[in-house]
């Protein structure tokens, strides 16, 4: 699909108010055109004929046209601009709304900083598209041709001598377009690194300060601002220079006006009346021109923008799968299971063969790096296998659609994430139906609710970016009680418990047992009493199952397992 056919399809939704705006546009050229047109008999009437009498009517027409002119502007400029923020507004929607069914791997190879840029940066380049590519190109060239038609039926020959150089601000603006394009695509790409490094120092602020980095953050951004600045001061050159060189086609197409222009008066062929008529509307003429050769810069522009919101556009949804799963009531099996990142050859995981039964625990234990974390990602699908199958109740994993598949999934990470809103919402997460009573027993048995009852606004209390308002072992709490809420049968806690103090821990503990009762249970853990209370463990090294078992089957058997136990009893 070409860029032209792109913009057509974006703006279909809003051409009744375009076409609106075009009819508007339409009848303000025709006003401009007849200021050009009045002002040879107007001057002929009063001055060459000495007809004194329409001084009177002179002023009050003019002021007359210039408000019609002017409230029909308006009018067309007021239509232009809402159609090109709604655009702005559904393209923004369609974007986050696209991102958000997007494959996990997508996220690690994009930055933050490079996403929100062109949700932000590059879809506002686009307001162009209507609100001055479209407007003008609409507006400016009936302006053109009627000026023009005027010119020509004052004087065909003047006109003529002074349009001899118009080619070449055709040619000028396409050549100077495609650089401004080319430039534009470089600094949208800088203004990403910019807010990539905004977000980076915001959420790392507190590693920043305690290393007393914040000159060498600074000037990392700093470098990154100036490169944005530079790249930035390379398209307004380009723009501002195409501009430059039609002024001066301005200039030298009037001098060859004038000139012209007097040799027929001399010779009798043309009035005085004509000649300013022509001069008007020549002058009138080349403002539009330079306005469509701003429009077609601003297109270039636009086109840069759109190939880096189409890269995101272009990503495809995660595989949604057909087959509906309402349950989990046998086995979850991973047969000679791989994986290794995109780009990345080296795979994380290697031939993995485990069978989870339903209602089992199961701790994953090994040494950081070892692939557990992937293992576990690996079960409600943010990755795929590059070989192998993993199937729930005998269905292969793949072939299930992702919401019911993830319906039976519960998840409380290490890395807590909560969101800048209420207790009750975070919490309530967890389930979209879910009651007051509901949420407040979740917490209670995330042992959650006495501390949120101590704070000033309780369950209503906003939490801050992530949960920052709140102590680690206390977001913790309220990621357990989101997971209790949802009340899945399958629990994935990926070292759910290390946030805490002792106190704590054993509390979450006791309320997490009571929840594991009954459902299966994949543990990532250091704390031995999870591991020795695993129905069975599973040993990973750099991505390889190399044991799995009970607690004492693997302590008189393991090696391996005996020096990550005891590493665990130390800590």
């Amino acid at each position: 699909m070409t860029h032209l056919q792109k913009v057509i399809k974006m703006t279909r939704p809003y051409w009744p108010r375009i076409a609106a705006g075009i009819v508007l546009g339409l009848m303000v050229s025709g006003i401009t055109a007849a200021i050009a047109w009045l002002v040879k008999p107007a001057l002929d009437e009063v001055l060459v004929r000495k007809n004194y009498e329409y001084l009177k009517y002179i002023p009050f027409g003019v002021v007359g046209l210039f408000i019609l002119k002017g409230v029909l502007n308006f009018c067309q400029t007021y239509l232009m601009k809402s159609a090109a923020m709604k655009m702005i507004r559904e393209l923004r929607n369609r974007l986050f709304d696209h991102i958000l069914y997007l494959p996990a791997s997508y996220f690690n190879k994009e930055s933050s900083g490079v996403i929100i840029s062109r949700i932000i940066n590059d879809v506002e380049v686009l307001d162009g598209l209507i609100s001055h590519v479209i407007k003008n190109f609409v507006m400016e060239l009936p302006t053109v041709v009627f000026l023009l038609g005027i010119a020509f039926y004052r004087s065909w020959k003047v006109t003529l001598m002074t349009l001899i150089l118009v080619p070449l601000i055709g040619l000028s603006t396409r050549k100077f377009g495609k650089s401004v394009k080319k430039k534009r695509k470089e600094a949208q790409k800088r203004i990403s690194l910019v807010t990539h490094r905004i977000g980076e120092a915001i959420i790392g602020m507190r590693i920043i300060k305690v290393f007393n980095r914040e000159g060498t953050v600074g000037e990392k951004y700093h470098n990154e601002n100036q490169r944005y600045y530079r790249e930035m001061m390379r398209v307004v050159r380009l723009k501002e220079f195409t501009m430059l060189f039609i002024e001066i086609i301005t200039g030298i197409g009037i001098a060859f006006a004038l000139w012209f222009g007097f040799l027929l008066i001399a010779r009798g062929e043309l009035s005085p009346g004509a000649l300013a008529s022509i001069l008007v509307a020549i002058y009138m003429v080349f403002s539009p021109i330079k306005k469509i050769g701003e429009a077609y810069t601003t297109y270039q522009e636009t086109k840069a923008s759109m190939e880096r919101v189409d890269t995101i556009l272009d990503t495809a949804h995660e595989a949604a799968g057909n087959l509906n799963l309402e349950s989990f009531n046998e086995s979850l099996k991973f047969d000679n299971v791989s994986f290794a990142y995109p780009g990345n050859e080296a795979p994380v995981l290697k031939d993995i063969n485990m069978d989870i039964r339903h209602g089992e625990v199961i701790a994953i234990v090994g040494q950081s790096g070892a692939g557990k974390s992937t293992l576990v990602d690996l079960i409600p699908r943010f990755h795929i296998p590059t070989k192998g199958t993993i199937t729930i109740d005998g269905k292969d994993l793949n072939d299930i659609e992702l919401h019911s598949l993830r319906e039976l999934i519960g998840i409380v990470s290490q890395d807590i994430i909560l969101f800048n809103d209420t207790i009750r919402e975070n919490i309530g997460f967890g389930r979209k139906d879910a009651s007051e009573q509901e949420i407040i027993a979740a917490a209670q048995m995330a042992y959650a609710d006495e501390f949120i009852r101590e704070l000033p606004a309780g369950y209503d209390t906003v939490i801050g970016e992530r949960g920052l308002r709140l102590s680690g072992g206390q977001r913790q709490r309220i990621a357990i009680a989101r997971a209790i809420l949802k009340n899945p049968p399958i629990l994935v806690l990926d070292e759910a418990t290390s946030s805490l103090d002792s106190v704590s821990e054993a509390l979450v503990q006791k309320a997490l047992e009571k929840l594991m009762r009954g459902r299966t249970t994949v543990v990532i853990a250091h704390r031995l009493s999870t591991i020795k209370n695993a129905d069975r463990i599973v040993i990973i090294e750099k991505g390889t199952i190399v044991d799995i078992g009970d607690h004492a089957y693997l302590i008189s058997r393991n090696d391996a397992y005996k020096k990550l136990y005891h590493a665990f009893s130390l800590s």
